[in-house]
């Protein structure tokens, strides 16, 4: 279909927005993340599964804590005791 319309790539986008958050001073990229984790907070509190997000969030980074443990352990310096 060819559409008279042509819309950004997501690629685009997404470069377009890096470097408009680049450009930002240090205080207002902290701004800007704490907006972001601000209005994430707000849509958990909201959620009917804010409980199931909460627990699945928790179970995720220590997956996360396991498999960077374990790549260290595998790739990592020797331990010296």
């Amino acid at each position: 279909m060819n559409l008279p319309i042509k819309f950004p790539s997501d690629a685009d986008v997404i470069a377009e927005e890096a470097a408009r958050f680049r450009a930002l001073s240090p205080e207002q990229r902290m701004e800007v993340i704490r907006g972001v984790l601000e209005a994430g907070e707000l849509l958990l509190k909201q959620s009917p599964q804010a409980e199931f997000l909460r627990a699945y969030t928790l179970e995720q980074e220590e997956l996360a804590r396991k498999a960077i443990k374990e790549f260290i352990a595998r790739h990592g310096p020797p331990v010296v005791q």
